[in-house]
């Protein structure tokens, strides 16, 4: 069973506290490790989710849940990889007092990790609403003030070519099938390798050149494709046959050869429809990965960013930097749609609307700036697209007009510390659940640490 903290130290780790005594102090853990203590809420938040399916009465003990806690927010607040996090814990003395480590053995990386992923998304959110209301409380945030904007956090994933995606789907159907061979040899479908001739048709698609280069790489998406196809029907009479006996092992390996082969007729149709004949597929029904299937195709009409693969994040902040909200968004949708529900979640937060709110061109529609103005809202500043009334020009030219935009302008710098210094570039953890639980770490890792500067 799993403890909530650890109560009872023993007298060896005395020494721990000694010896911080003699190291210069981290003053960031240092506060973030008094927030965490005025909080205890938030460590029984993580003890509940990690003890849910899991008898009082057995296992063994392991980390206590402020342990895993500790250990999570230091990941993400120093971005160490995993193989780098138990090094630093097992050599560093401030991270071994601040995660209530002192003289225990640090596990191996795969089970920090197992022990981490484990912490849902929506326990992190109200992690997120348990720090907004103690920011509250202490006076560091009024709610007063409300800006927001969106970015794209990219999922893990290489550039999406026809090619490579194909490639991908033979070789992982391909190793999946060996494996059931090798442990069911009554196995008989018909196997036949073809992971060597996807990769030299990808790498030739790739590096075709010329005046003829269209006319080329068309004859070589068709070899591709009736190679895809023939491990395609290979994989089909393999499921079909089923698993042999109840190995456990073997019934995982059919059901991954189910997932995959879904997949992989997708990813042969698009490619059918894209490359040979010529159509627009909609974002909606492309895959862009076999791997991070629910990757969105997000295009924001950036010049330098035309095209973004992962999903769009949405935030809100008040004065302090706080973010007081934020969302993780499947598919595309349009940020003018956001703002009632930002709103609505505001005043649950503080018992009352903003008295300023303010938001970039892609917030903007009149219907948004009624229902701000109708639920309290005094200054809404938000700068409309396109034509503008000479009465409009009028009005985005007051003062109070200017001064919102100057502040709205601040939430760019926190979404930039966020994407640079809190790993939100790029989520590197695999799945919907996980990037969900990837964003909203970095999140409340960077109000702790930002509860922590201001205290």
């Amino acid at each position: 069973m799993r403890k909530k903290i650890v109560a009872q130290r023993s007298l060896f780790d005395q020494s721990i506290r000694t010896l911080t005594c003699l190291v210069e102090p981290d003053w960031q853990l240092k506060r973030i490790d008094t927030v965490i203590t005025q909080n205890p809420k938030i460590i029984d938040l993580v003890h509940q989710d990690l003890t849910d399916d899991v008898s009082e009465d057995t296992g063994a003990n392991g980390m206590s849940s402020e342990q895993v806690l500790r250990i999570a927010i230091v990941k993400q607040l120093k971005q160490y990889p995993w193989r780098e996090l138990a090094r630093r814990l097992n050599d560093g003395i401030w991270l071994r007092w601040f995660c209530r480590l002192y003289t225990e053995k640090v596990g191996h990386f795969t089970s920090l990790q197992k022990a981490i992923k484990p912490i849902s998304a929506k326990t992190w959110s109200a992690i997120n609403d348990t720090l907004v209301a103690f920011a509250k409380e202490r006076k560091v945030e009024n709610g007063r003030s409300l800006r927001a904007d969106t970015t794209v956090t990219q999922t893990n994933i290489a550039y999406p070519v026809d090619a490579r995606l194909l490639s991908d789907a033979i070789r992982v159907l391909t190793r999946l099938m060996k494996r059931i061979i090798d442990i069911d040899g009554q196995a008989s479908f018909g196997f036949a390798n073809r992971t060597r001739m996807s990769r030299k048709l990808c790498y030739k698609i790739v590096m075709v050149k010329g005046r003829n280069a269209d006319k080329k790489r068309k004859k070589l998406y068709r070899k591709l494709i009736r190679a895809a196809n023939e491990v395609f029907e290979m994989g089909c009479r393999c499921f079909k046959i089923g698993p042999t006996g109840s190995n456990p092992e073997l019934m995982l390996l059919h059901e991954q050869l189910d997932h995959y082969l879904t997949l992989a007729a997708v990813a042969i149709d698009q490619c059918e429809r894209r490359v040979l004949k010529g159509e627009k597929v909609p974002a909606e029904q492309k895959v862009v990965s076999i791997f991070e299937e629910h990757t969105d195709i997000i295009c924001r009409g950036k010049s330098m960013s035309p095209t973004e693969f992962g999903h769009k994040v949405f935030f809100a902040t008040g004065k302090s930097g706080l973010i007081t909200q934020y969302q993780v968004l499947k598919g595309n949708p349009g940020d003018n749609e956001l703002l009632p529900d930002m709103l609505d979640t505001h005043k649950r937060q503080f018992g009352h609307t903003p008295h300023m709110l303010c938001a970039d061109r892609r917030f903007f529609s009149a219907e948004n700036e009624k229902t701000a103005y109708g639920q309290g809202v005094k200054r809404v500043s938000i700068v409309k697209p396109g034509y503008r009334s000479a009465r409009r020009r009028q009005l985005e030219k007051q003062r109070w007009f200017k001064k919102l935009q100057r502040f709205r302008a601040g939430i760019e710098g926190i979404i930039s510390g966020l994407m640079r210094g809190l790993g939100l570039k790029r989520c590197m953890w695999k799945g919907w659940q996980s990037f969900k639980k990837y964003v909203a770490l970095s999140v409340v890792t960077f109000n702790m640490r930002k509860i922590a500067a201001l205290l």
